[in-house]
């Protein structure tokens, strides 16, 4: 049973350094990959301290209004 849990929060873990590393516009495999040969936990502190690459702007379609006349 207390395996359970340690699977679960090791999962807890692993999912963290994905939605972070996806946050810092980091590869999120690579920092899961470290995690599970390194430590969750350090990989963690580690990612949470560095600081957010630019990312790709994302392009915003503006609609233009256009007016049609009915004749």
């Amino acid at each position: 049973m207390e395996w359970l849990l340690i699977i679960i929060v090791y999962g807890v873990f692993l999912y963290a350094i994905f939605k972070l590393a996806k946050s810092k516009n980091r590869e999120p495999g690579g920092w899961i990959l470290a995690s599970v040969i390194i430590s969750p936990f350090l990989m963690l502190i580690i990612l949470a301290l560095m600081k957010t690459l630019p990312g790709k702007k994302k392009a915003s379609i503006k609609r233009k209004k256009t007016s049609k006349k009915i004749k």
